[in-house]
């Protein structure tokens, strides 16, 4: 799955004073609302900060054929307000602002959550890579390069900045470059620039992106930006309910429930519903790790059962979230509950 937002999302890290920081330390400067809009092989897409929290970001980004756009007549937001015309996918990432970890990845235009592997997740590579100024004679220039020994008069390029569809002038910026490692990967050893504004320091996305390998080479050019787009979805971000996988082992002394639970959700209430008598009991267990990703076992002491529950009764397993999640999950066993 290809998915700029995993290269913007690592890069956009340097400080207002020239420093180089890290990403959730730049993305914190923008507000929600800021964007984007680039373009790369055939495709605009659209990059936008839907939320920030203490402990979370939110990114949401939107990807359509650029032959379905008409860059003369269009309003990127009044574009995703109409639901995005033509859009190919549109997708949201949840990162951890302690770690950078992105926790979740959901998809608008597939209805469903996105499991991104570690080939794909580029994000934790790029934020421990290194970053440094490029010095102004070391910039990229414009025109041929001058014979050898003849001084360089050439001007320093800089790529355009446009904003809410208005081209603003003069414009320039900071470079900064970092370094892909020799891992035999097609990013091996690639040297990466990026852009950003000085006139817009706090704004938190680069206006160019440049990628030069012996073997590769890759270009993304902003063509307009923003801030205050108001996205079509509302709300926060999609999360998976927990499950419960299966039916309860039962031993002498314990109850065993197979859980399969996002990392977000590892604080979880269990509770047994009566089905008899149509209430719910609080019950305490303890938890191991599953064999698993994501699998974690929960395990429910006999005599805690013996003390709650009521002989003759029916049950059904319950699984509620901690943290004010308006998510539960019924398990599909039923059990009678005999002394």
């Amino acid at each position: 799955m290809k998915k700029i937002i995993l290269i913007l999302c690592t890069f956009i890290s340097l400080h207002a004073h020239g420093h180089p920081a890290c990403l959730l330390e730049k993305l914190s400067r923008g507000q929600a609302g800021d964007f984007i809009v680039t373009a790369q092989e055939g495709n605009y897409s659209l990059l936008s900060i839907r939320s920030i929290s203490e402990s979370v970001l939110i990114l949401e980004e939107i990807s359509v054929p650029s032959k379905q756009i008409d860059l003369k007549t269009i309003a990127w937001k009044k574009w995703v307000a109409d639901k995005a015309p033509g859009h190919t996918s549109w997708t949201l990432y949840e990162i951890d602002r302690a770690t950078g970890g992105l926790i979740e990845c959901f998809s608008y235009s597939k209805n469903g959550w996105l499991y991104l592997d570690k080939s794909e997740q580029f994000l934790m590579r790029f934020m421990a890579l290194p970053l440094t100024t490029v010095p102004p004679l070391e910039r990229k220039k414009i025109g041929p390069q001058p014979p050898q020994g003849e001084t360089d008069q050439r001007r320093t390029w800089n790529p355009t900045v446009t904003l809410e569809g208005k081209k603003i002038c003069p414009a320039t910026f900071e470079v900064l470059k970092t370094q892909w490692p020799d891992d035999n990967s097609r990013l091996a050893s690639s040297t990466i620039e990026l852009y950003f504004s000085r006139e817009f320091s706090d704004f938190p996305f680069p206006y160019w992106l440049e990628l030069q390998s012996p073997h590769y080479r890759f270009k993304m050019r902003t063509i307009d930006s923003g801030h205050g787009l108001i996205s079509f979805f509302q709300g926060g971000m999609p999360h998976r309910s927990p499950l419960i996988l299966g039916n309860a082992q039962k031993g002498k002394d314990t109850w065993k429930l197979l859980i399969q639970t996002p990392s977000y959700f590892r604080k979880l209430r269990l509770f047994a519903s009566d089905l008899t008598q149509k209430s719910n009991s609080a019950i305490p267990f303890s938890l191991k790790n599953g064999s698993k990703k994501e699998e974690i076992i929960l395990e429910i002491s006999t005599s805690d059962l013996k003390r709650v529950l009521k002989s003759g009764h029916h049950y059904r397993w319950i699984l509620i979230p901690e943290g004010g999640f308006d998510i539960y999950f019924e398990s599909e066993e039923t059990f009678a509950w005999e002394q």
